[in-house]
């Protein structure tokens, strides 16, 4: 949860290099996630299954960043 805020954090104050949308949303889906994650602790029956799904958006929103900066450095 907390990776996740800062990672909002820092895309939000990088939006003028472009590309940060993702970053903003991956970041915001990491705090979500993070207290999810925290509020399932406490259940009887955890699942992996909500965590395959975080990793997985996680790491399209990373690629399309990775994609959209170095676009954007391409342009300079």
């Amino acid at each position: 949860m907390a990776a996740g805020l800062v990672q909002l954090a820092a895309a939000a104050g990088r939006r003028r290099l472009g590309g940060q949308w993702a970053m903003i949303a991956s970041g915001a889906i990491s705090t979500l996630a993070g207290a999810s994650f925290l509020a399932q602790a406490g259940g009887d029956d955890p699942s992996l299954r909500a965590l395959a799904g975080y990793a997985f958006l996680g790491g399209v929103f990373f690629l399309v960043s990775a994609l959209r900066l170095n676009r954007g450095r391409a342009r300079t």
